[in-house]
């Protein structure tokens, strides 16, 4: 029951996008747009949907047809090798007049094809229905950043003088996995001592050392949604003053981040709001990047809180909160959570 309605919900609210567009039908390619439309997940190229204002057609591969199709009551699914052609003949059959595809997200080639074919080029319908999240996924996503915050707490104490960074990864992926993660969101970043200041470190085999910097930025995939959280701390007694200077910087940048979200608020405010108490304390310079993006289906999604962003925080939107400050040669600290923009301002995610 739940399945149906929440295949129903999202197929109307792109049915009104239609209508609002003049639009009497939609082709639909991209396999991560397909999982937020029904639920079930096919790799790339795998599957095309045709929707229209009476039904919704499937061309997929025969081994997807039993597997799909019991699952799927409101869709006609059919076995095809050229999915796309099959899915222009239909339309052809069904007399759509204007039927519409994302130019956003198809080939050159297919996109040719599509436009050669009578269909027109539309917006980003699916990602724009994707930005708010109802409460079925709200429930995934909580779910997801939980499992990823234990994860933080179980790694913590465990990290150990003389472990690699690929070890700590590699335990912080079991855990995750062991608690009904199907995948990490990203690839775990680890990171020790001077390769705690690059921002996208790529994990490695260097050992950690007695007092010297730690960082973990990473998430899971839990029923097809993604978490994502950092944490920075400093291994060791001997804690530098400078570090615990920037320390305390960047948790204070975060905490007001996440009081800025809220329905309304222009993500570029978000962004003003942690960058400017970084800059207030002289470190300006060293913070290198957004203050966060959108998290769903994928990591990275719209609305991003950063300079460059005209987007306007609403309820339902999933967003991250990462200011960080970065020393080059020495270490760096980034703190991040994950929030739901809600009627009360934000809801942290990554906790218990």
């Amino acid at each position: 029951m739940v399945q149906k309605n929440y295949t129903n919900e999202k197929f109307a609210a792109l049915r009104k996008l239609l209508r609002k567009n003049n639009l009497d039908g939609f082709i639909v390619t991209n396999n991560l747009d397909q999982f937020y439309l029904t639920n079930f997940f096919f790799y790339p190229n795998e599957a095309v949907f045709l929707i229209y204002k009476k039904g919704v057609v499937c061309f997929t591969r025969e081994l997807y047809v039993d597997s799909f199709g019991p699952k799927a009551p409101y869709a006609t699914v059919i076995s095809a090798e050229n999915r796309i052609v099959a899915a222009i003949a239909k339309a052809r059959e069904l007399g759509l007049a204007r039927p519409g595809f994302d130019s956003a997200k198809e080939s050159y080639v297919s996109g040719g094809l599509l436009r050669a074919s009578g269909f027109v080029e539309a917006g980003s319908f699916i990602t724009t229905l994707r930005e708010n999240k109802d409460a079925a996924e709200l429930k995934v996503l909580r779910e997801s950043n939980r499992i990823a915050y234990l994860t933080y707490e179980y790694i913590k104490p465990r990290i150990k003088t003389g472990m690699t960074e690929f070890e700590v990864a590699a335990e912080m992926e079991r855990f995750m996995r062991a608690r009904g993660a199907t995948s990490t969101s990203f690839f775990t970043i680890v990171a020790f001592g001077e390769n705690t200041a690059d921002p996208h470190h790529e994990t490695s085999g260097r050992k950690l050392k007695a007092e010297e910097a730690v960082l973990i930025d990473f998430g899971c995939v839990y029923k097809g949604y993604c978490s994502d959280i950092t944490r920075s701390w400093w291994h060791g007694k001997k804690e530098p003053a400078e570090y615990a200077k920037i320390w305390k910087i960047v948790d204070k940048a975060r905490k007001q981040g996440i009081k800025a979200v809220g329905i309304g608020i222009p993500s570029k405010k978000v962004d003003a709001v942690s960058r400017g108490i970084i800059s207030a304390a002289g470190y300006g310079p060293y913070f290198t990047h957004g203050t966060g993006h959108g998290v769903g289906i994928e990591i990275h999604e719209e609305p991003y809180n950063s300079q460059e962003s005209s987007a306007v925080l609403s309820e339902g939107n999933i967003v991250t909160v990462e200011p960080g400050i970065y020393l080059p040669g020495k270490y760096g600290v980034r703190l991040e959570d994950t929030v739901a923009v809600s009627k009360t301002g934000a809801k942290i995610l990554t906790k218990k």
